[in-house]
């Protein structure tokens, strides 16, 4: 027996009464265990059916790192309500759910990104740019999956202040000057540029307000899912629905009528 500090990611029903519960652990990484009787109505294991929920449990991890760990009971737990009001910022925490399930093997420690996860929930609960933050969370995985953009300097001539541009060409970003060396650069425009570079390395715990316009917005997640399609070969189903969800919610942006004239 154990006490497993973790955050749920995920669940999925089993059997009648019993819950699979994806967890991104403390000191485990993320393991999958069971929860016998949770879905039952007066079961003390309740709490667990809810993802994005931060708890502690008393339990088992899985033997010899594999196979299924246990849930017996929950000692403490902390809902991030504001996730899951909101359903923008759902949608977002689910894309971060999944995408640190596929950067990451079960059973497999990472402290690091497990200060990062309950940092970028924080974030969400307190009612940040859900897609700010998916967006930080996107850039760092990408080394997890083994794709390292240079964000910091012109790899040509060293430069790290100026005009930039993404090339795949050059793994990165390279300055005006060699613009046409790579006909095939993003052409991004200097504001887009900045915060991909930003992005790529803050702490999100320290992450303060940030408003940035629809154009920089879309322009950032432009390359993000540029680098996820080309070089991860990722573009899992959450990000499909929150692009849907935002070409739903544009169709339905009144327009101000014209004046007539008298």
């Amino acid at each position: 027996m154990a006490l497993i500090e973790g955050l749920i990611l995920q669940t999925t029903a089993y059997r009648e009464h019993d819950l699979l519960v994806k967890l991104f652990t403390k000191e485990a990484g993320i393991i999958t265990a069971m929860a016998r009787g949770a879905k039952k109505q007066k079961s003390q294991l309740t709490v667990v059916n809810q993802p994005y929920t931060w708890v502690v449990v008393d339990g088992v991890y899985p033997k010899n790192q594999q196979g299924l760990g246990f849930i017996n009971s929950v000692q403490e737990s902390r809902i991030y309500k504001n996730v899951l009001v909101d359903l923008t910022t759902a949608a977002y925490a689910a894309l971060i759910a999944k995408d640190l399930t596929v950067a990451f093997e079960e059973n497999e420690p990472q402290p690091v990104w497990y200060a990062k996860m309950l940092a970028a929930f924080d974030q969400l609960n307190q009612q940040k740019d859900p897609q700010v933050i998916a967006n930080i969370v996107e850039l760092q995985l990408l080394p997890v999956f083994g794709v390292s953009p240079n964000w910091q300097k012109d790899p040509l001539s060293g430069a790290e202040t100026g005009d930039f541009d993404y090339s795949e060409k050059y793994n990165g970003i390279i300055e005006k000057a060699h613009f046409d060396m790579d006909d095939h650069r993003l052409h991004l425009d200097q504001k887009t540029v900045y915060y991909l570079r930003l992005f790529s390395t803050i702490d999100i715990q320290k992450l303060g307000a940030i408003t940035l316009s629809p154009v920089t917005k879309r322009g950032i997640q432009r390359v993000i899912d540029y680098l996820y399609d080309r070089q991860v070969g990722f573009q899992p189903k959450e990000k499909r629905f929150i692009q849907k969800m935002a070409a739903f919610e544009g169709q339905f942006q009144i327009k101000p009528r014209k004046k007539e004239q008298e």
